[in-house]
């Protein structure tokens, strides 16, 4: 991928045969054939008309939404596609697969379920994050992980329509052996998702199944052990009939052993809430004692799984499990590659020693050969050690910066700088970036005096030229004027009547304007009844008679305007 990564994103047409698929394949298990055909016979009709989504990878690219139609295309013979190419990492390219898939109209429930799971891989479990990332309610993510604790012949069941989810989300909870039995009870009998529900209430758990403390249960009435040897019933296998105590119990009992699990692992997931092909069992054999001693033991994508179906395998825990395929198949990959570098290091290190590359005691230089061997660790901290670690950066980080007039200035510089939307810097360097950080950057790159000048540059085109709706800067500016001294003074000799301003005024306020200026009287002095007589010939004229006749309007400001003044 690295000759392409320059590339930005935009649209083309490539031939067919340059695009291979992700290394990670499709991540859609199905699709509606009839739908398919409809598609193939509107290719086949006008072409592909939506561009599919492909990235660079070397010398060719990978599609990674758009499958159907690219396939399509192959059927059909085509040699060109519409394409939009975009530089993707892995997990982005995954993300937007998801994204395809998860907006199809055709999406089934067990689709629904299906991609939850994924999402659960992803976003390691978090529900919160897959609800958000859905905009589903909590509710009906655990709906879908609940479903999911569901055998395979009941999730296919409910796809035919044989059951509901109704009776699937009864059904969940117990052992797969359990599961089956009941559903050919259901389909034959025709049970209603009441029936079932009453049926299950009725159900029996045997006490040595649980993993919650059973000392309790010895005289409850409900433990069918109690009642061995009464009325001549026979002694059988102490069993719970009261199932909601029971999972109860239980569930208190997973929630104090994820706890325990969690300090090991971090993260602690249902068996059910990802699906095998989306977690590998990770170990020094499998990606090396280097990357799995000081990688993955570290990684938040090795979590450990914990079963919550009711039955033998309750309780069961699968620990070292990765979940981030991609990442295991490149760790695994590394290790083979390592593999043959250690193959090749023991054949070079047996073969006679050449003096012309040995060091001054004789023996043969190995530096070039460890370097070619060492390669990185890959490792995803964990989010909350990475929010600890920014925290205590961040102090240090301020007690370093904070006393530095230049990153103060820089700070300042920057923040105005934001506020702006037409604001062309004096220096080229500053000239450059448009977000916030990499403002502050450039601003500490450039001298104190220009930065300085710049901050002098953008404060007045922000008072001067600024106009935003979100910001008014105008107000800003008014609102604090009052700080300076003689802004009343000042203010008024800035005040000058021009035929726009006056303009503004109706004949009244023009007329009450010039009796509180003076005006009146300065024109009375001259020549009686001239004011009377200009204020009733008309707003025009009476505007130009102010404008020509002489008058000092220097120590004068209408009230209104006076009073923007605070």
């Amino acid at each position: 991928m690295e000759q392409n990564q320059h590339l930005s994103t935009h649209n083309t047409t490539l031939p067919v045969n340059m695009i291979d698929a992700l290394p990670f394949g499709n991540t859609r298990r199905s699709r509606n054939e009839a739908k398919y055909s409809e598609l193939k016979q509107s290719i086949r009709l006008r072409g592909v008309i939506q561009p599919i989504l492909v990235r660079p990878a070397a010398d060719r690219f990978e599609v990674v939404a758009g499958y159907g139609r690219l396939t399509i295309s192959r059927e059909l013979g085509l040699n060109d596609i519409p394409v939009l190419i975009k530089p993707l990492s892995d997990a982005e390219a995954l993300e937007h697969q998801m994204e395809e898939n998860l907006n199809r109209e055709d999406l089934s429930l067990i689709d629904e379920c299906k991609a939850v799971q994924q999402l659960s891989a992803f976003y390691n479990g978090d529900r919160q994050a897959i609800a958000d990332r859905l905009a589903w309610t909590i509710k009906k993510v655990n709906e879908r992980i609940e479903i999911l604790k569901c055998c395979d012949e009941v999730l296919d069941c409910v796809i035919d329509g044989s059951i509901t989810v109704g009776h699937a989300l009864l059904l969940a909870p117990f052992s797969t052996k359990l599961q089956q039995g009941t559903l050919k009870k259901i389909i034959a009998e025709k049970w209603t998702v009441s029936y079932l529900r009453e049926r299950a209430a009725k159900g029996q758990q045997y006490l040595s199944l649980a993993k919650f403390d059973t000392t309790n249960c010895n005289a409850c009435p409900h433990n069918s052990a109690a009642q061995s040897g009464l009325f001549g019933i026979e002694e059988q296998k102490a069993a719970c009939s009261n199932l909601n105590c029971f999972k109860e119990k239980t569930g208190e009992w997973l929630e104090s052993r994820k706890a325990e699990l969690a300090d090991q692992y971090g993260t602690v997931l249902l068996v059910q809430q990802i699906a095998d092909s989306d977690r590998n069992t990770v170990d020094a054999v499998t990606v090396g004692e280097e990357q799995f001693s000081t990688g993955c033991l570290a990684c938040q994508k090795r979590v450990v799984l914990i079963d919550d179906r009711l039955g033998r395998a309750l309780g069961s825990t699968y620990p070292n499990q990765c979940v981030d395929a991609i990442c295991f198949n490149k760790c695994v990959n590394a290790l083979s590659t390592d593999s043959v570098d250690v193959e090749e290091a023991a054949i070079e290190l047996a073969t006679p020693i050449d003096v012309d590359n040995a060091n001054s005691d004789g023996v043969k230089d190995t530096t070039k050969l460890a370097a070619k061997t060492d390669k990185p660790v890959s490792c995803i901290v964990p989010k909350k050690v990475i929010d600890t670690n920014k925290a205590i950066m961040r102090e240090t980080s301020a007690s370093l910066l904070m006393p530095q007039e230049h990153f103060q200035l820089a700070m300042s510089y920057a923040a105005l700088k934001r506020l702006c939307t037409s604001y062309k810097a004096l220096n080229e360097t500053l000239g450059v970036p448009t977000h916030f950080e990499a403002t502050i950057q450039a601003a500490l790159r450039v001298s104190l005096d220009d930065l300085k000048t710049e901050i002098l540059n953008v404060t007045q085109h922000l008072a001067t030229k600024q106009c935003d709706q979100t910001v008014s800067m105008t107000d800003i500016m008014i609102s604090n004027i009052g700080f300076v001294e003689n802004a009343r003074s000042v203010a008024i000799e800035k005040w000058t009547p021009t035929k726009a301003i006056l303009s503004e005024y109706t004949i009244g306020s023009l007329s009450a304007l010039c009796i509180k200026a003076g005006f009146d009287q300065a024109m009375e002095n001259k020549k009686a009844g001239s004011f009377a007589k200009a204020a009733n010939s008309g707003k025009g004229k009476f505007i130009d008679t102010i404008l020509a006749t002489p008058f000092d309007w220097t120590h004068f400001a209408p009230d209104e305007y006076l009073a923007l003044i605070k």
